[in-house]
């Protein structure tokens, strides 16, 4: 065989990739519709700036033809990710876009800036951002820079100037912003006097993406971007970013002058950038000094003031105020002095910060006084946060190499019932704090008295269910669920009980005081623990096909829920499509992305997905199909009238039909009479339980129905 020249050979494996290319497709790229000057829609409708002229400039130079769509960015992210584009323009490279894409070499370099009202102070760093709802752009690199910043309270828009129309109506009073559209939209729609830059966010590099693991394609953008030369692109850069100003052809007449004004110049420059300097860092100084504690750096009563203000101006708004103030730490002061005290409250500030939400506001007041809000009026909820706070000062602290005690009184007032402004809420906080400090100090006191009763109990509990976990007092029972076609035991649904010595403890009772503690996540992965375990028993035993139904409270879909699953099944060595996890329909209403990711892992080990009391939790046909649900549960209120009842006859035979639809199983729960069990047989339901065949029972009485004891032999 005759072989090419060197250069021939590499002529024609560069020019390859182009043909194969310019043969075979058209190159699909999308981009942000609103980044001016790079891309966004000109007054004639069309896509128009620097992006549009650049990948003209590719299509002459590669021969492929180019197709680029401008769209939200939100959608163009969505396009790429599910082939409906190739080539994603103006993208960061972030960690959680580097899981699932490639990028080419950066092009530009680009600043980020968080922009506030005008008249709002205090914003000089992301830690201001808290107790703030911040406008981003949907799928913005911001969301995640601003998660990892602690600021997870934002509202997401589809574009930039939609983001800017939402400030000037005051639905928020800070966004987040690429320089370059912020300039232009703030100018465009005459609000550069409404809004200023609080501060540099962040700055990152513009590159191209493609879906991972796309090499052709990301060679192919690389090969073809790299043929423009620098002339063509400084073309660019001029008719999109501005023409530089040449003075070449004054140069020499000014030369001699300008070389002589050089030197004072330079001197002058240095003098004014060192007095600009210590002017700002002045002013940096004072302006943080009037808004935060200097010791802790907490937010102080000014700033408080002003975030409790700004969230009681919100639609709906749920606010509570909790006082902390350290019992005793006089005493702390006097031993070891003022220096190290201090250093003991730079410890507590640290561990109360850990206990708020992203949208709340850790503050010091003065001396030993703390303030942690938050939003929600739920006395439980509420209950829970301040015994948290209590127990965090409660452990051990640490000063001059010594560990110390203290302990700390909680007062809490409620928005709107105790107060309707923030010196309000403060003021009747602190009221309901001393009184927490005359009733013997270490405990919590709402503002009103029958409040702290509740809050009494509450915390009471808390502590009886941390024991009774120690001690084994909880147990699970078991309710059969019978095949309708058959009759057969298919499945067992795991059920808690509390016995307290001679007493049986109602769930509803316990339950819901271990979800607000933050008691559940540990209590559910018991149960978990302990139905698996007693699942691969009856498993050994001969119940091979036998499905385990096992409760999740909507706590546990934020917590390590898919690493507790699988330790479970690892555990009991169990496969996974033998259990089932039943959820609420409630409690999956308006559920976060995060939390259908969590569930798509979880149905990824093969485990069961089931909507629990469906029917009233108002979900729609659309929202159960974009659940990895494989199966619903009736609640039994639909069988309370049937099958005397037409129309509870006709839902329940809706639901049915739009369940097998969706190709999920169904199971009826509170089943009590044969017409009801006859009913669900004729309308083709699948599974039933409830006390017509049986009430939850223990484990040995399941194994008794599961595996019939053999017949005993007799003598001949």
């Amino acid at each position: 065989m005759t072989k090419l020249p060197t250069f021939a050979a590499c002529l024609l494996a560069l020019c390859l990739p182009f043909a194969a290319a310019a043969a075979t497709r058209t190159l699909r790229v999308v981009g942000d519709n609103n980044y001016p000057p790079y891309l966004f829609i000109g007054p004639d409708g069309q896509p128009q700036g620097y992006a549009v002229d650049e990948w003209k400039l590719w299509e002459r130079k590669t021969g492929i033809k180019v197709q680029l769509t401008a769209t939200n960015w939100a959608d163009a992210q969505q396009r790429l990710q599910s082939g409906r584009a190739d080539v994603i323009d103006m993208i960061f490279r972030t960690p959680e876009r580097a899981a699932a894409l490639d990028f080419t070499r950066p092009f530009a370099t680009v600043e980020t800036g968080i922009y506030a009202d005008r008249n709002l102070t205090g914003i000089a760093d992301a830690s201001g951002l808290r107790g703030f709802v911040v406008g981003v752009q949907r799928g913005d690199a911001c969301v995640e820079r601003l998660r990892q910043a602690g600021a997870s309270s934002m509202r997401e828009y589809t574009g930039y100037s939609e983001i800017i129309d939402a400030a000037r109506r005051g639905d928020i009073r800070i966004f987040c912003m690429d320089r370059s559209p912020a300039e232009y939209y703030l100018y465009r729609l005459h609000a550069q006097d409404d809004f200023v830059k609080a501060f540099d966010f962040y700055s990152d590099r513009f590159r191209r993406g493609v879906r991972k693991g796309d090499a052709a394609t990301l060679a192919l953008v690389e090969d073809g971007m790299a043929r423009i030369t620098p002339q063509e692109r400084e073309r660019l850069h001029d008719k999109w970013m501005g023409q530089r100003v040449d003075l070449t052809g004054y140069a020499q007449r000014f030369k001699m002058a300008a070389s002589a004004l050089a030197l004072v110049g330079v001197l002058l420059l240095a003098w004014v950038y060192s007095l600009r300097q210590a002017v700002r860092k002045r002013t940096r100084d004072l302006r943080f000094l009037t808004h935060y504690d200097p010791l802790t750096r907490l937010p102080n009563r000014h700033l408080l003031l002003d975030r409790i203000n700004h969230a009681l101006g919100q639609p709906g708004i749920a606010l509570s105020v909790l006082l902390i103030d350290l019992d005793n730490f006089k005493r702390i002061n006097d031993r070891f002095g003022h220096p190290l005290a201090d250093e003991l409250l730079k410890q507590v500030a640290d561990r109360l910060q850990a206990l708020a939400d992203p949208g709340d506001t850790v503050a010091r007041l003065g001396g030993d006084d703390f303030v942690l809000t938050l939003r929600a009026v739920d006395v439980g909820q509420v209950t829970a946060l301040a015994e948290q706070a209590r127990q965090a000062v409660a452990r051990g602290l640490f000063i001059a190499g010594e560990e110390v005690f203290l302990n700390a009184s909680v007062g809490v007032s409620l928005y709107p019932g105790d107060g309707e402004t923030g010196v309000a809420l403060l003021k009747n906080a602190d009221t309901a704090m001393s009184r927490a400090k005359q009733n013997g100090r270490n405990a919590i006191s709402f503002y009103r008295a029958s409040q702290s009763a509740q809050a009494s109990h509450f915390v009471t509990m808390g502590a009886a269910i941390r024991h009774a976990l120690q001690r084994g007092e909880f147990e699970l029972h078991y309710q059969p669920q019978h095949c309708l076609r058959t009759g057969r035991i298919k499945g067992v649904e795991a059920l808690l009980r509390w016995r307290r010595g001679d007493e049986l403890v109602p769930p509803c009772e316990f339950i819901p005081c271990a979800e607000e503690l933050g008691l559940i996540e540990e209590l559910g992965e018991w149960v978990m623990r302990t139905a698996c375990e007693q699942l691969a028993l009856w498993r050994a035993a001969g119940a091979s096909a036998l499905r385990m139904a096992v409760n999740l409270s909507a706590r546990q879909l934020t917590s390590p829920l898919v690493a507790a699953v699988e330790s479970a099944l690892a555990h009991a060595q169990l496969p996974g499509d033998l259990l089932e996890l039943e959820i609420t329909e409630s409690a999956l209403v308006g559920t976060e992305a995060e939390v259908v990711t969590t569930l798509e892992a979880i149905r990824a080990l093969g485990v069961h997905i089931a909507i629990d009391d469906f029917g009233t939790g108002y979900s729609s046909l659309a929202y159960l199909r974009r659940l990895p649900v494989t199966v619903v549960k009736i609640d039994k209120s639909f069988l309370e009238g049937a099958p005397e009842d037409p129309a509870a006859v006709e839902v329940i035979g809706a639901i049915v039909a739009m369940a097998h639809a969706l190709n999920l199983t169904v199971v009826a729960e509170g089943v009590e009479t044969e017409p009801q069990t006859a009913l669900l047989g004729e309308i083709g339901c699948d599974l039933a339980q409830g006390w017509f065949y049986a009430p939850a029972m223990a484990p040995a009485q399941i194994t008794d129905a599961l595996i019939p004891s053999p017949p005993e032999s007799g003598n001949a």
